[in-house]
């Protein structure tokens, strides 16, 4: 039989506290996939404040988020944890 070996895991610490995480707590992780959306809306707004076409602001935002993304997940890819 294999042995099931876990999935890597954020190294976030485990907290009992009730509400919302704070910015110490968050993992780079956290914060990639809090920035794609960012990108998203600010790369709208400065479209429409500089009268860029919306399809162009898409490309752009689209190829931020996906150097994110490629670096978040081949560059700096999560570890897994050492026992």
């Amino acid at each position: 039989m294999e042995e099931v070996t876990a999935m890597p895991r954020s190294d976030n610490d485990r907290s009992d506290r009730i509400g919302f995480p704070t910015l110490n707590s968050l993992s780079r992780y956290d914060l990639v996939l809090a920035f794609i959306p960012v990108v998203f809306v600010l790369s709208v707004v400065l479209g429409h404040l500089l009268s860029v076409p919306f399809r162009t602001t898409l490309v752009g935002a689209s190829a931020v988020g996906a150097i994110a993304l490629l670096d978040a997940l081949f560059v700096n890819p999560p570890i897994r944890p050492t026992q």
